[in-house]
């Protein structure tokens, strides 16, 4: 999948865990027992995560390699990452979690990219909120939509994200 690093894909294949930050995709794309995630984003966290991660080899409670390659094999098959990349679609349009918890989400998932994350939603909101003060939803002209069975329906403007009907 080019959805993800292929690196990641290609080192399970091979069977090897993967050891890694929570970044990418990589939660939403492999399985637990494929990748231990180090807690931070820091050197000795990784270097953790690489001793644990050698010490369960060791004690034989990791998968091996061929049983790791066989399950890749079987999981990504194109139909496969399609159905799971429309699912994270699905799950991150779907409005289980309020905006500030979706924010507050993103701040504490990546320090740095979660912070330019939350600069640019209000940069994008405060757009969208001087654009709606220049040009007042009343003053839009709604554009009828027209069937494909020749019906006519009146609609109206888009509103944060709700779809005209």
């Amino acid at each position: 999948s080019r959805g993800i690093n292929a690196e990641y894909g290609e080192a399970v294949s091979c069977g090897l865990p993967v050891v890694s930050t929570s970044v990418g995709g990589i939660v939403e794309v492999f399985p637990a027992d494929f990748v231990y995630l180090a807690p931070e984003t820091t050197a000795e966290a990784l270097v953790e995560g690489l001793v644990e991660t050698i010490e369960r080899i060791d004690e034989g409670s990791i998968m091996s390699g061929w049983e790791m390659h066989e399950r890749v094999k079987k999981m990504y098959s194109w139909s496969d990452v399609t159905r799971r990349t429309e699912q994270v679609y699905k799950e991150c349009l779907s409005p289980k979690m309020s905006l500030t918890d979706r924010l507050e989400f993103q701040l504490n998932r990546a320090p740095v990219a979660g912070v330019l994350y939350v600069i640019c939603y209000a940069i994008s909101y405060l757009i969208f909120a001087i654009t709606t003060w220049l040009q007042p939803e009343h003053t839009i002209e709604v554009v009828p939509t027209r069937y494909c069975d020749g019906r006519l329906e009146k609609g109206r403007p888009n509103t944060l994200g709700r779809r005209g009907r």
